[in-house]
């Protein structure tokens, strides 16, 4: 009997941890994989320290022969372990807070694409106050919050003078900053952009749009489901000293 999904991370739960979970001989089968890379190191290891202390009548070549042996069964084997793990989404597996499994798929969800949102601050001669601001107010409407930052977010900050550059990077100066909470901010892995992660989240959360002024137009072939209307994406204006989304009226204004 199959359960709905009720959490993100019961949605992107891969269908072979699924499986693992309630399958004796995927078990079995791992541990066994386990204890032959197990032997295979250990004999990797021990052979030539035997060879070495007890000198037999054995050519060396032979010996050496031997070992290469070893080591291709054991990349073979190594590998064939690895391609039975279940691969974890990129979302729950860089997630260092842990929050994103615990979503829940009938929330109202916010993405901010937060260091989109901070330039425009930063470009309006307001810095962090928009994302702060617009984020404490959709909290207040019953919205979940998520803000995910580009990697150099720490050093684009340190560079605008928010804290000093030999300052230990930390999620609390974020917090402090841009009024989020721990279970908030969601800093992604260098050497890739938080666009993604962003239009993935839209993906999988049913009941939820994008805050940013980036248009993601890359993307629009990848994503057709997300981008299909014009709900999907608010974007930030400020007009009359009031900080505006476009397609959302808040409750209070900002």
């Amino acid at each position: 009997m199959t359960h709905e999904p009720i959490t993100l991370g019961d949605k992107l739960a891969p269908v072979a941890l699924r499986k693992t979970h309630s399958n004796s001989s995927a078990r079995l089968q791992n541990t066994a994989y386990t204890l032959l890379n197990f032997s295979l190191l250990t004999a990797i290891s021990a052979l030539p320290l035997w060879w070495f202390l007890m000198r037999p009548e054995m050519d060396r070549n032979i010996m050496l022969v031997l070992v290469v042996a070893l080591i291709v069964l054991w990349v073979f084997s190594y590998s064939r372990h690895c391609s039975t793990k279940p691969r974890v989404h990129p979302l729950l597996a860089n997630d260092r807070q842990g929050f994103m499994r615990d979503l829940r798929l009938d929330a109202k969800t916010v993405i901010f694409d937060g260091s989109n949102i901070y330039h425009f601050g930063r470009d309006s001669g307001l810095d962090a106050q928009p994302l702060g601001e617009i984020a404490h107010q959709l909290r207040a409407e019953g919205y979940r919050i998520v803000c995910f930052f580009d990697a150099n977010i720490f050093y684009t900050l340190s560079e605008h003078g928010a804290f000093p550059s030999d300052e230990k990077h930390s999620l609390a100066m974020l917090e402090d900053i841009f009024g989020l909470g721990v279970d908030e901010i969601y800093v992604v892995p260098s050497g890739v952009q938080a666009d993604k992660y962003v239009l993935d989240s839209l993906n999988h959360l049913p009941i939820s749009f994008a805050v940013t002024n980036d248009q993601y137009r890359d993307y629009a072939k990848k994503y057709p489901t997300v981008m299909k209307d014009n709900q999907w994406r608010k974007g930030v204006v400020i007009s009359k000293n009031k900080i505006k989304l476009t397609g959302h009226r808040f409750q209070e204004p900002v």
